[in-house]
């Protein structure tokens, strides 16, 4: 057997080991409020606090997010936003261009390593509901 062909089917017989995290993935979703609101969008991440495993992150839309991550204990950062009318002149074609914005309303604490919400997820479809206090 030449050393080609060996390999092949070496390749060939390790691929069902190759991302052996996937049946540990799980899709996990819930709600992000401020207040007891929903937040309007931003973004919601999951990382094992020992750095084991990649962070996952996910958009939170309408107070809603849905994350594909690894089972186990989770630390998360929440980074909630709403946007709020701006207008922005431009000297050079003395225009004035009307948008939105995105303005931070989580607390700042909550997007950081310093973040104090945790949770352990152990099976697919789980819910996590989040709460924030603006203060």
């Amino acid at each position: 057997m030449t050393t080609q062909v060996r390999f092949v089917l070496l390749l060939c017989l390790s691929l069902p080991f190759v991302g052996c995290t996937q049946n540990n993935q799980v899709t996990v979703s819930g709600t992000v409020k401020v207040d007891n609101s929903p937040v309007p969008g931003g973004f919601i991440s999951f990382t094992a606090p020992d750095g084991s495993t990649a962070t996952d992150g996910a958009e939170i839309v309408n107070g809603h997010y849905k994350i594909k991550t690894v089972r186990g204990e989770k630390k998360v950062k929440i980074r909630g936003t709403k946007n709020v009318p701006t207008t922005v002149y431009d000297a050079v074609s003395k225009k004035t261009y009307t948008g939105e914005e995105p303005v931070l309303i989580t607390p700042p604490v909550y997007e950081t390593d310093n973040s104090p919400l945790k949770v352990t997820i152990e099976k697919n479809g789980e819910v996590h509901d989040f709460d924030i206090p603006s203060k």
